[in-house]
């Protein structure tokens, strides 16, 4: 081969050389980029009933529930300031890089979210992902990312309350959920119903159920608005116990002085059948609403609430000497209540009642009561300081995920219960 010959072909693969280095350079993205990509360019993908923050294009965030979507992709979102109307070109869609404790990952976007679990949509299905088993998540609206050092800045909280101190809320039970206290069993049916019974009545032959419905649910993205009600059914009620409650109402004639004073006759002189079981019911109406605080750190939530029992078509028959006061005609309890985080685990208590039956027990009677015999694990007493208008306030701390404990200041004084 002639030196001709090979100068060309040198110079031949210089030049295809220079050409292929000339080439741009393809990126090197890995699937969660490109989703991301995806995501940035096309509409969001929205239906009726999504409650959560949108993110807009524009650079707006939007906190509210999809209503409904119009032919045209329009989404009428219902917020707190009133009814907006997004086109849905406009919405970034929210994307998830999720590890969990066990090193699991799952990268796709958000179908729904509440304070417990995220649902994401994958390639290969829908998984739900219990908040309490993700180690870390980046966010993503768009091309966005919020990390998770951000997002731990916000925080659900770990309890969500079916009861204010000594009231309930109109939040049930979440379906398929034990709760098990020092008064009380239950279980969440469904997200609108729940039932429960004091286990101390049960057992001693006093069968009861405690239903709760929620009948009105209103959210937005960040906050929820419940109605709902509850009753307390009793199949064979000590009514003794009632006396004891009510016992201020009840009028020793010939001293003109009231049974829940310290000296006082005992109920069971009181009663014409002292040991006398019956039918007995109460029934209450709870207004609730929680929301976000503005930080994102946790919620706050007030409740009220009223209540009434049986009483008010009848009351236990009185031995002669004694009266029931003409002024009780009505029994009924009212309270105003407020949770508010202030951690992640810690909540603040606080609470005002008015209740006609409500007397203040010390705390040696309260313990006394609870571990009687003839009613266990109950609080009633005939002695007291009556106060038909009161307060009480108090913490509950999730010492993990199913355990919590709490303090008060009125009867009966610690909290303590299991939810699972």
């Amino acid at each position: 081969m002639s030196n001709r010959t090979k100068l060309l072909i040198g110079l031949f693969a210089l030049i295809v050389l220079t050409v292929e280095w000339a080439q741009p350079v393809k990126a090197q993205t890995g699937p969660s980029d490109a989703r991301r990509v995806e995501a940035a360019l096309k509409p969001a993908s929205i239906e009726a009933g999504m409650s959560r923050v949108f993110h807009l294009r524009d650079g707006n965030v939007i906190s509210g529930t999809i209503t409904s979507v119009e032919k045209d992709s329009t989404a009428l979102i219902q917020t707190a300031d009133g009814i907006l109307r997004v086109p849905s070109w406009q919405i970034l869609d929210e994307m998830v890089d999720v590890v969990k404790q066990d090193n699991t990952r799952f990268v796709g976007p958000v179908l729904s979210e509440d304070d417990y679990s995220i649902s994401i949509k994958t390639p290969y299905g829908v998984v739900v992902i219990l908040k309490a088993d993700i180690q870390s998540m980046d966010r993503y609206y768009g091309d966005q990312k919020v990390s998770w050092e951000e997002e731990k800045q916000r925080f659900y909280p770990a309890e969500e309350l079916i009861d204010v101190l000594n009231d309930p809320t109109a939040f049930p039970l979440q379906p398929h959920t034990v709760y098990l206290s020092g008064l009380s069993l239950g279980y969440g049916f469904t997200e609108d119903f729940m039932l429960r019974t004091r286990f101390g009545d049960d057992f001693v032959a006093d069968l009861n159920l405690n239903p709760l419905f929620r009948f009105f649910r209103r959210t937005t993205g960040t906050s929820e608005t419940s109605i709902a009600l509850g009753i307390n059914l009793f199949s064979r009620h000590l009514m003794r116990k009632e006396g004891n409650r009510y016992s201020q109402w009840i009028t020793d004639t010939s001293t003109g002085n009231h049974l829940d004073q310290e000296g006082a006759v005992s109920m069971d002189s009181v009663l014409v059948q002292p040991d006398k079981k019956e039918f007995f019911w109460e029934t209450y109406l709870v207004l609730s609403r929680r929301q976000s605080l503005p930080s994102g750190r946790g919620k706050w939530g007030w409740h009220l609430g009223v209540k009434t029992n049986a009483l008010v078509l009848g009351k236990p028959e009185l031995a002669s000497g004694y009266e029931w006061d003409r002024d009780f005609a009505f029994p009924y309890r009212a309270w105003v209540g407020m949770d508010y985080d202030l951690t992640k685990r810690l909540k603040f208590l606080i609470e005002v009642f008015a209740d006609n039956g409500h007397k203040f027990i010390n705390v040696g009677d309260t313990f006394e009561s609870y571990f009687s015999d003839d009613t266990p694990f109950s609080v009633e007493t005939q002695t007291g300081d009556y106060q038909p208008l009161d307060l009480d306030f108090g913490f509950v701390y999730a010492l993990n995920d199913a355990l919590r404990l709490g303090v008060h200041f009125q009867s009966p004084y610690l909290v303590l219960y299991w939810k699972w």
